[in-house]
C-alpha cells in the first residue's frame, strides 16, 4: 500500500505506529521508528476541503508523526526519502526536535 500524502490524515498513519522507516541520507540509511502521532485538536488549517490543481482535497486537522532515531548520525531539518515496505517511498520534510539520553526525536507535521 502506497500512502497518499496529499489526502493522508492522522489515522492513515495509525497502522504504522512502531514501525520502522528507513531514511535515505549523505551519512547511509538511517532507521527511524514511528513512535506517536500528534493531532493538533485547535488546529483549523484545512477544516474545510481544499482544490489544489483542480484536485479536490478533503478537510484534515493539522498533525505530527513523531520519530525515534539513533542519537548519531543526527538528520538536519529537510526533505528526506523515506522508506517502509508498507507505506512504501514517501517524501516527508523531518526536524529533529529533541536530544534523549538514549535517543534522537524527529518530526513530520502535515497541516
Amino acid at each position: 500500500m502506497t500512502v497518499d500524502l496529499m489526502t493522508a490524515d492522522a489515522e492513515t498513519f495509525r497502522q504504522y505506529v512502531g514501525e520502522i522507516f528507513t531514511v535515505a541520507s549523505t551519512m547511509g540509511p538511517i532507521d527511524l521508528t514511528l513512535d506517536n502521532i500528534k493531532l493538533f485538536e485547535g488546529s483549523t488549517v484545512r477544516d474545510s476541503e481544499v482544490v489544489v490543481d483542480g484536485m479536490i482535497l478533503p478537510p484534515r486537522k493539522a498533525f505530527a508523526l513523531t520519530f525515534v532515531g539513533p542519537l548519531d548520525p543526527v538528520l538536519q531539518s529537510g526533505l528526506a526519502s523515506v522508506d517502509n515496505p508498507r507505506t512504501g517511498t514517501l517524501t516527508l520534510f523531518i526536524s529533529p526536535f529533541r536530544r534523549d539520553r538514549d535517543c534522537m526525536l524527529y518530526e513530520s507535521v502535515f497541516n
